[in-house]
């Protein structure tokens, strides 16, 4: 009871602070931002509670397992022992072999291949249509918006609003803050499985996890949203058309395999640029750490997110500085650190 509570007034605590940062407070559309809250809160009892739901969710970690196999089958080739391949001596700690770069990065060059290849089927085309289908008649957005948001559910930022380049010339500049919300909130479904990989040894469920935050986070950003920037008049969208630009299923993989290589290269240089400029921070301000300044600061927000009082702070020891972004996050684990293992598992 006293969880629930402090959830509902977690969410009561972060609409008022969108309120109070809104540009046009007497034009919030409050029904909007209602059917939102109630959204999130029925998607989640139903893909957490409803057992088919709950299991087919679970279903995707198995889905994981296989696709990290496979994968490590071509970086065995490609990399040899580095990439997972049988190494060619005696290893004593096979947790100092792990090279983020040959064993878990290269998962996002297999998403990345095989959702061209999903779209290029109009099987992500579908579900997007759908998504937004409900959000549409739920929220009242308009059809760029709600296709937008669903996207976003599917692919990542930078991906989704490709979707509805065409008619973004049009739409207000609410909808145009919409959009970019929902890109913020989600979770790009090239990285999504990179995420579970390594998250997995502390958490075997977190595709599940990370898959329903990203659905959930859909309703949870447009609802925010109107409320710092109303929307305004809704910009149709229903002659919004989704299509690939692939001619054929190989062409589909060979551009996806292409667009993988490139935010694989984006992730690596993003990882030691911002590992390096957090670690060099830390030395200017020792005896203090910028993870545990950021930790101590947005405190407020993890308490009105209903995180329980031990997790809104970082580890005071955690010596694995971590970046803050949305594209690559690993600010709540690292799996590398004993201190952020034991967290996890409270």
């Amino acid at each position: 009871m006293a969880d629930s509570l402090h959830a509902l007034a977690g969410i009561a605590g972060l609409l008022g602070l969108a309120w109070l940062m809104g540009e046009n407070r007497r034009a919030v559309p409050w029904r909007a931002v209602v059917v939102g809250v109630v959204l999130q809160v029925l998607l989640a009892f139903l893909f957490l509670k409803i057992s088919f739901f709950r299991e087919a969710f679970l279903k995707l970690n198995d889905a994981l397992i296989v696709l990290e196999r496979a994968t490590q089958a071509g970086t065995s080739l490609v990399f040899g022992y580095l990439g997972g391949g049988k190494p060619p001596f005696e290893v004593s700690d096979p947790a100092s072999s792990f090279i983020l770069a040959f064993r878990a990065l290269p998962i996002v060059l297999v998403m990345s291949a095989l959702s061209a290849l999903l779209f290029y089927w109009r099987v992500l085309p579908a579900m997007v249509r759908a998504l937004s289908w409900a959000l549409e008649k739920l929220m009242g957005v308009g059809g760029v918006v709600g296709l937008s948001a669903a996207a976003n559910v599917f692919v990542g930022m930078v991906e989704a609003p490709l979707f509805v380049r065409p008619y973004l010339a049009r739409v207000s500049r609410g909808e145009l803050f919409a959009i970019m919300a929902g890109g913020m909130a989600s979770i790009a479904g090239t990285v999504l499985f990179l995420y579970g990989s390594i998250l997995r040894p502390v958490l075997p469920d977190a595709v599940a996890h990370l898959l329903i935050a990203s659905i959930l986070s859909a309703p949870a950003a447009l609802a925010i949203s109107f409320v710092i920037v109303p929307p305004g008049q809704a910009t149709g969208g229903q002659e919004v058309r989704i299509e690939s630009e692939a001619s054929s299923s190989m062409d589909a993989l060979t551009q996806g395999t292409l667009q993988g290589a490139q935010l694989l290269l984006n992730i690596v240089a993003m990882l030691v640029v911002f590992v390096a400029l957090v670690a060099l921070a830390n030395f200017i301000i020792a005896p203090y750490t910028l993870q545990g300044i950021l930790g101590w600061a947005l405190a407020p927000l993890a308490g009105c997110a209903a995180f329980p009082g031990a997790r809104r702070r970082p580890p005071a020891r955690c010596s694995a500085p971590r970046p803050s972004s949305t594209s690559w996050s690993l600010t709540s684990i690292c799996p590398a650190c004993p201190t952020c293992r034991s967290a996890a598992a409270r």
